[in-house]
């Protein structure tokens, strides 16, 4: 048994490489793919060919390590697939923000005085929010993957955002529950004191209250709590006795895991979950599978099963993402929604330098803004005037181990600008 289990082991190894270069093949019949292969892949360059530089500002050390490795990987990858722009090679540039806000200032700083054409980053809304004065003095626009606070691209002329922000995750939760699953008895749970999730649900209603009008109940059920068994359990039995169906959840995998227990116990495994973007990290994905029969629903830039998703945001970037990550990181390492935004905000600069005809910072700014639907691996990208992409919401959700696309919103969400700051609290400053 085991010589027949290591000659298919062996096959599978022999085969994923031939697959990936067929798959590749197929993609460069694509138009999109040809398109992107004249403007931006040129044959190798010598030393005395003239270079870009694109700088790279992510935490490398510290507690946001992870995502920031996460964020390069795709980076990398794309420099590695589109390393020519106009016949300039692009070459990278990376700094460590050491996960704080003094370790990202002597980042930041070194990195512009390098005077890049464009800087990626970073992980993590204390070190993005740090990063923006040192932006619109050097004049160098930049993007942000995956960091989501508003003020990062409210308080910068120069700074973009590849993710949606929180509110506009909230308002795809929000069509999501009304309009793909019909219900009208939605729970609202969130953690007291907890002030990370309040532009998200300040999104969900306003976008509830549009779909259903202003004086709707479909939110039958708001409950703050700690985080304690005795207080999921009156939840859940408050979810029983209102007869809720839909139900969103501000935890991350620990208490969600004491919390589903208890809901499967008490039947509730018809009850579909929303959540936040954690729970697409790969902690709650692997605490779900001991809750296989609980639907969860989350707002994570999933590419894993674009090929099925009929909608508009479905490209041919999509699956060449998927291709070339496989085959650079191996078919076990599945692409994190970081690495993916990461990705496209590579692809972004690219283009607007393309657009621009220009290294100057204002003109490539410029170029960014009048980008109208650009088909990147993530969906289709246009940015308002503050730098906030406008776009469909991706919704995924949990199969066989990886997050997956599960519903796309019909309708573009914009991103609100903040009145009240004092609403809004980052990570702490000091870590």
């Amino acid at each position: 048994m085991a010589d027949k289990n290591n000659t298919k082991l062996s096959i599978k190894k022999l085969l994923l490489p031939a697959i990936l270069v067929l798959a590749a093949f197929v993609l460069s019949g694509c138009s999109t793919w040809s398109s992107f292969r004249e403007t931006f892949i040129a044959e190798p360059q010598s030393d005395t060919d003239p270079s870009i530089t694109i700088g790279v500002i992510e935490p490398q050390t510290g507690r946001y390590a992870d995502k920031g490795k996460d964020e390069i990987k795709g980076i990398e990858l794309a420099n590695s697939i589109y390393n020519n722009v106009d016949g300039y090679k692009v070459k990278l540039v990376k700094v460590d923000t050491q996960s704080t806000v003094a370790g990202t200032e002597t980042a930041i700083k070194a990195l512009t005085e390098m005077k890049p054409v464009a800087i990626i980053g970073s992980a993590g809304e204390a070190s993005s929010l740090t990063i923006g004065e040192y932006l619109d003095e050097a004049k160098i626009p930049a993007i942000t993957p995956a960091a989501t606070n508003p003020l990062i691209t409210q308080n910068s002329v120069y700074y973009f955002r590849a993710c949606v922000t929180e509110s506009q995750m909230g308002e795809g939760l929000a069509e999501y529950a009304v309009k793909e699953l019909g219900s009208n008895r939605i729970a609202v749970v969130s953690l007291k004191n907890d002030s990370s999730v309040s532009a998200l649900l300040e999104g969900f209603d306003s976008r509830i209250k549009s779909i259903a009008g202003k004086r709707s109940r479909a939110v039958a059920m708001t409950k703050e709590i700690s985080p304690s068994e005795d207080e999921m359990k009156e939840v859940l039995n408050g979810i029983l006795r209102n007869d809720i169906d839909v139900c969103f959840v501000s935890m991350g995998a620990e208490e969600m895991d004491i919390f589903f227990t208890m809901a499967e116990e008490m039947g509730l495994d018809n009850v579909t979950f929303l959540g936040t973007r954690i729970w697409g990290d790969p902690a709650f994905i692997s605490m779900m599978e001991n809750h296989k029969n609980i639907k969860v629903v989350f707002p994570y830039e999933s590419v894993l099963t674009k090929n099925d998703d009929t909608s508009d945001t479905y490209t041919e970037e999509a699956q060449r993402f998927q291709i070339e990550y496989a085959n650079r990181y191996g078919a076990d390492d599945t692409p994190t929604d970081n690495a993916a935004l990461a990705y496209d905000s590579y692809l972004l600069l690219i283009n607007a330098f393309h657009n621009a005809k220009s290294m100057e910072g204002e003109d490539i700014r410029n170029a960014m803004l009048d980008f109208d639907g650009l088909k990147c691996a993530t969906g289709l990208f246009t940015f308002d005037e503050n730098g906030n992409v406008v776009r469909s919401v991706t919704l995924s959700t949990i199969k066989d181990g990886k997050p997956v696309t599960e519903y796309v919103t019909k309708t573009e969400a914009e991103a609100k600008e903040l009145e009240d700051l004092e609403n809004i609290v980052s990570e702490d400053s000091a870590s």
